[in-house]
């Protein structure tokens, strides 16, 4: 999809984040709860609670080298 060069810029950024709970946005630097515990990163709404975002962290995959 392209913009209309003559069109007002978008209000967000593509960061946002939403709570579907409360309606909360902001950007995840900006006042979401974040909690590491090990593998794990949880993302969760400052105002009302909701788990916006639950997994583990994945390893990186390893380059292959041809020989």
């Amino acid at each position: 999809m392209n913009a209309d060069a003559g069109g007002s810029p978008p209000s967000r950024g593509k960061s946002v984040l939403f709570c579907p709970e409360c309606r909360f946005e902001s950007p995840l630097s900006d006042g979401w709860l974040v909690v590491s515990d090990g593998d794990e990163r949880t993302i969760v709404c400052p105002k009302c609670g909701h788990v916006a975002d639950h997994r583990s962290a994945r390893s990186a995959p390893t380059p292959q080298h041809a020989d």
